[in-house]
């Protein structure tokens, strides 16, 4: 009879460890204070890094990306993912800060939080404008001469 009882208890406590939440956080980013410390066009990569912190993840065009996750890790069943927030600093060919952007995930959309930006003054062009302007050639002033 004790072992019955052991067994249903031991069953019952597994039971309600395997229906606990368990949050957990991955990755890191800035807080919005040491954000607001950045300078775009004057803060270089270099900067940035001191001020910040190296990223996590950086991109093909050199831009850095700080990502935070927060899971939900039930016992047996598989983790679901709460919230995703994303900070990408994106810098110009002279490796000083252009953009400032965050994004958040909302129920697997991404929602953007927080854009700045300076005007880097090119023409938005669609790709039918970019080929036909490509038939031609390069002109001297797209080469800087």
């Amino acid at each position: 009879m004790i072992y019955l009882r052991v067994l249903v208890c031991s069953l019952l406590i597994s039971l309600f460890i395997s229906c606990t939440t368990n949050i957990k956080n991955y990755g890191y980013i800035p807080t919005k204070s040491e954000l607001d410390t950045l300078v775009i066009g004057k803060d270089s990569k270099e900067s940035v890094s001191k001020k910040v912190g190296r990223p996590a993840t950086a991109g093909l065009e050199g831009s850095f990306y700080y990502v935070r996750s927060t899971f939900n890790e039930p016992g047996l069943r598989s983790a679901q993912l709460i919230d995703r927030t994303v900070v990408l600093l994106s810098f110009d060919k002279r490796n000083l800060l252009r953009n400032v952007e965050t994004f958040s995930v909302d129920k697997k959309t991404v929602v953007r939080l927080d854009y700045r930006v300076t005007e880097t003054g090119l023409q938005n062009k669609n790709i039918f404008q970019q080929i036909i302007g490509s038939i031609s050639g390069p002109s001297a002033s797209s080469l800087g001469l």
